[in-house]
């Protein structure tokens, strides 16, 4: 069973150590991290895969209109009221608060557990409903999808994939495609494409208010392909003015401006860049057949799966596939315990050329065996949206 991750928004310590107690022994129940305020609390619920949010009914001293509010803006959420006496004047703010039950404090905890796992599992069973109702208005529609790049090991071809799946996607779909470096510490899209931006992200965080996906458009940097990129900024220091707001932003606007967005992740895991890989359709795990590279893809494998991360967004891709590699493709499916979806072949000194040149690979050598390999990701990805 996946964990369920619970926030507590109880300004009574007394009240809030009961909670954490009568949760401490639950294996598949996870405390959040303790807010101090609401803002924080939002923060925390947007970044940190929140699945049920517990509100005391005098939190800031309005726990039924803060329920309301975050049922309202969370709507894959379940709130769950904390309340000192139950009566037919509290069940009817309750139900007008958006709130999936009602807990009389103090806490009984099988009351508590009971009341968390079915709340999570209606609303994550809502929402599939209405996510299979929508699935065709959401296509029709346009509303672009996001796709991230992600690996915790340096030299796994992290910044190679997602220029070259957005290259591949531009050219195969005719679709409008965005490439985002939001590897804030050592981002080398620019190089990777040989593009010297006007903008970065940075510039768009200094006007961050009036972004709208007209205006985002004048931040964007053109390749001589048609891609369009925002750039990274070339100095990591400023990259601390960046927060999780801000990139939330940055994906909504261009997802209602684009119909592919490719993200270039940073090599670890971040609060700041977590919006990507809440908004991604998929994510793509980059390894390579090498022992470091399998063991630290592994590593982050737990991670996700620790933060009740969706495993049917996770795409293993193996770079520089050979059939002459010491790890087998088999072994690394074992160990990782996840089927490779992808497989892209070794071709060093083509890659190299590619990459020393800043033309991306598939413009160079479109029929080489990496060049179809990315075709195939490409017609696979368009005919799931079939």
């Amino acid at each position: 069973m996946d964990k369920i991750k619970v926030i507590i928004l109880d300004n009574n310590l007394e009240e809030r150590f009961d909670i954490e107690n009568a949760l401490a022994n639950i294996d598949y129940i996870e405390i959040a991290r303790t807010p101090d305020d609401l803002e924080e609390a939002i923060a925390i619920i947007e970044s940190d895969f929140v699945d049920v949010i517990l509100v005391s009914n005098s939190f800031n001293g309005g726990g039924y209109e803060i329920a309301e509010n975050l049922s309202t803006e969370f709507i894959d959420k379940a709130t769950i009221i904390l309340e000192k006496e139950i009566n037919e004047d509290t069940m009817y703010q309750a139900i007008f608060s958006g709130a999936k039950d009602v807990i009389l404090l103090p806490v009984k905890p099988n009351k508590l557990v009971d009341s968390i796992y079915k709340a999570n599992k209606l609303t994550k069973k809502r929402l599939e409903h209405h996510r299979k109702v929508d699935i065709t208005k959401k296509k029709k529609s346009g509303y672009g999808q996001v796709y991230s790049v992600f690996s915790t090991k340096g030299g796994t071809g992290k910044t190679f994939f997602a220029t070259n799946l957005a290259i591949t996607l531009l050219k195969e779909t005719n679709k409008k495609v965005c490439l985002l470096d939001f590897d804030l510490d050592y981002g080398n899209i620019s190089l990777a494409l040989d593009i010297v931006p006007k903008f970065t992200i940075i510039d768009v965080i200094d006007d961050i208010k009036s972004i709208d996906p007209d205006y985002i458009e004048t931040f964007l940097t053109n390749h001589e392909s048609g891609l369009k990129v925002l750039a990274a900024s070339k100095e990591a220091n400023v990259n601390d003015f960046i927060n999780t707001e801000h990139i939330q932003i940055i994906i909504k606007t261009l997802q209602s401006a684009y119909d592919y967005i490719i993200i270039d992740m940073s090599s670890r895991f971040t609060e700041t860049t977590n919006p990507a890989f809440v908004f991604s359709e998929k994510l793509f795990l980059i390894t390579t057949p090498e022992i470091m590279s399998v063991k630290n893809i592994k590593g982050a494998i737990t991670t996700l799966t620790d933060f009740n991360y969706p495993k049917n967004k996770i795409n293993i891709v193996l770079n520089k596939f050979s059939k002459n590699s010491d790890i087998r493709s088999n072994d690394i499916e074992k160990i990782l315990g996840f089927d490779i979806f992808y497989k892209v072949p070794d071709d060093y000194l083509k890659v190299m050329a590619s990459l020393n040149q800043g033309i991306p690979y598939v413009q160079k050598y479109p029929r080489s065996e990496i060049g179809k390999s990315f075709s195939n990701i490409v017609s696979n990805i368009v005919g799931e949206e079939k």
